[in-house]
C-alpha cells in the first residue's frame, strides 16, 4: 500500500511539474503538454518491454530510437497496450519466442516491417 501511495504522489508531482513547463520548454523537448502527460502516465516498464519485444523481431533498441518520432509512436502504443499479460508471458520466454507468437502486440506489424527492411538491406 505504501509503495502505491508513493507512486501516486510521485506521479502527481510529475504532473505539477509538467503543468509548470512553458511553451518554450515544451518546444525544446519536441512534445506537446498532452504528450508529456501521456508519457508520464504510462507504465514505467514500457521502454523495456518495447525493446524486448523488438528484439524478438531481430531489432535493437538503437535501431528503434534512430527515428525519434517513430520511436515515440511505438512507445505510446506499448504504453497503452491492453495485452500486457500476453506480453509478459511472451517476454518471460523471449529466448524461445518468434514474431509469429506476437500477434497481440500493437507494434508487431511495425516491427515486422522494420525487420524485413533490415534483412533486405543486409543482402
Amino acid at each position: 500500500m505504501r509503495e502505491r501511495l508513493q507512486s501516486v504522489f510521485a506521479r502527481w508531482r510529475s504532473l505539477k511539474e509538467i503543468e509548470a513547463l512553458s511553451e518554450r520548454d515544451l518546444s525544446d523537448i519536441g512534445l506537446s503538454r498532452a504528450e508529456v502527460i501521456d508519457f508520464v502516465q504510462m507504465p514505467v516498464d514500457s521502454p523495456r518491454r518495447l525493446a524486448a519485444m523488438a528484439e524478438i523481431f531481430g531489432l535493437t533498441e538503437a535501431e528503434l530510437r534512430a527515428e525519434h518520432e517513430a520511436y515515440l509512436d511505438l512507445l505510446r502504443n506499448c504504453g497503452h497496450c491492453g495485452a500486457r499479460r500476453a506480453c509478459s508471458e511472451t517476454l518471460a520466454h523471449a529466448d524461445q519466442a518468434r514474431p509469429a507468437d506476437c500477434g497481440f502486440c500493437p507494434n508487431a506489424a511495425e516491427y515486422a516491417a522494420r525487420a524485413a527492411l533490415k534483412a533486405q538491406a543486409a543482402r
